[in-house]
């Protein structure tokens, strides 16, 4: 028989593992939105937290193995807390929930003391339970850390495929460029959409597009139905599967599509022309540009948790001081959403001091959930549901996309007017709100062009993907060929998995 590495019996060194696993895990499911460096103070607390349950149980015990054992268990019961309430909260006999903190943390405490007792116990084998939680601490660890490498080498991978599309800029001498911006509405559907379904006619926001100068694309779909998906395509203006290889049906990998949103074929080009690039931060890997010339957003004092923070603490008991509100902690990642939100709304209209031409990306995302405003922009209790799929959902749905109309109506004449040469301005909706076996109405988006000096027709069919192709032909001496307007939908699960969405919108022409 084979004899066991005494190492794995003699040092206890699992807590550590334990301590750092939920951390690890929850960066690996999320790494494609969140930086890595959002996990450095969760890592370095709950390495922290092992430590001194260690030495507080040794102090006990004068025993490591047997202190790192009951620190073990602790982290873990501390780790695994806020999931069993995700998962348990809904239960409920006769309109009485269960499990709710006034029982699961009763419920908790017993459990913990239950298992110091056990763990405490002389009969037990100490070096068994040392040797096995040693290998299953180091198991557990082995394919986050994999999926983490793994993305980490292939974000490196090159995008550049649009870029070879596009030839020098042509810009007339001595004229002053025009500011691009481009503004993403997360979710916003179409006009027929948004009645049809959330009973929200936005007419007087369409009608006041159309008074500034905006031709609006009545019957535009996006390209895709994933935000990821679709600003790569229509940042690089072509589709997915002209621009890469790896994406291909079953793959879940979307390494690849931030590098393609980030250093884009439009970004690059225009870059290259002598603009400067303006973002703002979103919260959302893929769309905060922190290499942007300018890159604008709230300021956060140390003490504030970031987004990966507060979804960490979601799952632990230190959820308790979230949904709690203790301290006057900005613990929420819906009130830092509005707070963003909000920041971006205030400030688009106030970028003509940056000299120069500029091309400024906008990501707002909404009226994508969370739902955190409400029809006059005020603060709601974030809403229990996540998508349109509840009364609820619509109806928070429909405020916020209420609200985000309003502001666009004041923003958008402020941009044009501070605006010494008139700027190019495209709002889109990356995608439409989500609605249960519709892919039609997932598709639908708003989409409209202020184009000022040029007669570009804008045809009311018009996809993302065609977008700065008519932008570069009109104003930059391009000649590029318009794509045929497909829209591709797929499941989340499987996002290179395509299925063609025909157009049935009719216009009113």
């Amino acid at each position: 028989m084979r004899k066991r590495p005494s190492w794995l019996q003699d040092i206890p060194f699992h807590s550590f593992l334990f301590a750092v696993y939920p951390v690890i895990a929850l960066l690996a499911i999320n790494i494609s939105e969140v930086e890595f460096s959002s996990g450095f103070r969760p890592l370095l607390l709950s390495v922290l937290m092992a430590g001194s349950l260690i030495l507080v149980f040794r102090l006990i015990y004068r025993d490591w193995r047997r202190a790192a054992l009951l620190s073990t268990i602790l982290l873990i019961l501390f780790f695994s807390y806020g999931h069993v309430y995700i998962l348990l909260k809904g239960v409920n006999v006769g309109g009485f929930y269960l499990f709710r903190h006034r029982t699961l943390v009763p419920l908790w405490f017993a459990l913990a003391g239950l298992m110091v007792w056990w763990s405490s116990r002389r009969s037990l084998s100490i070096t068994r339970a040392t040797y096995a939680l040693n290998v299953v601490g180091l198991f557990l660890l082995i394919l986050p850390t994999v999926q983490l490498i793994s993305f980490s080498i292939q974000s490196q991978v090159s995008q550049s495929n649009a870029e070879k599309n596009v030839s020098g800029l042509h810009l007339e001498a001595g004229d002053q460029p025009p500011d691009i911006y481009y503004i993403i509405l997360d979710g916003y559907g179409r006009a027929d959409v948004l009645k049809n379904e959330f009973g929200y006619d936005n007419s007087d926001f369409l009608n006041s597009l159309e008074s500034m100068g905006f031709t609006i694309a009545e019957c535009s779909l996006s390209n895709y139905a994933q935000t990821q998906i679709s600003l790569a395509s229509s940042l690089n203006f072509n589709y997915i599967d002209a621009l890469s290889d790896r994406f291909v049906p079953g793959s879940e990998d979307r390494t690849g599509l931030d590098v393609l949103i980030h250093d884009s074929a439009v970004r690059k080009s225009l870059e290259q022309a002598g603009y400067k690039t303006v973002a703002f931060a979103t919260g959302f890997l893929s769309t905060e540009w922190t290499d942007a010339d300018y890159f604008l957003g709230p300021g956060y004092s140390w003490g504030e948790l970031n987004e990966f923070e507060s979804l960490l603490m979601e799952t632990t008991f230190a959820r308790l001081i979230q949904d709690g509100n203790r301290f006057g902690m900005q613990t929420s990642g819906s009130e830092r959403f509005r707070e963003r939100t909000l920041f971006t709304l205030d400030k688009m209209d106030e970028l003509s001091y940056i000299e120069g031409p500029k091309f400024v990306f906008v990501h707002i995302i909404a009226p994508h959930p969370p739902y955190v405003f409400g029809p006059t922009g005020g603060p709601i209790e974030p809403a229990a549901a996540g998508t349109t799929r509840t009364q609820e959902g619509t109806s928070h749905y429909r405020d916020q996309a209420i609200y985000i109309s309003s502001r666009m109506m004041e923003i958008l004449p402020q941009i044009i007017a501070n605006s010494d040469t008139p700027p190019i301005i495209v709002i889109q909706g990356d995608h439409g709100p989500t609605i249960p076996s519709n892919r039609q109405r997932r598709m639908s988006i708003l989409n409209a062009y202020y184009l000022p000096g040029v007669d570009a027709s804008i045809h009311p069919t018009v996809t993302p993907v065609n977008t700065f192709r008519i932008i570069l032909n009109e104003y930059f001496g391009q000649n590029l060929e318009l794509l045929d307007d497909v829209s591709l939908y797929s499941d989340y699960d499987d996002p290179f998995n395509w299925k063609v969405v025909p157009n049935s919108c009719q216009t009113n022409e």
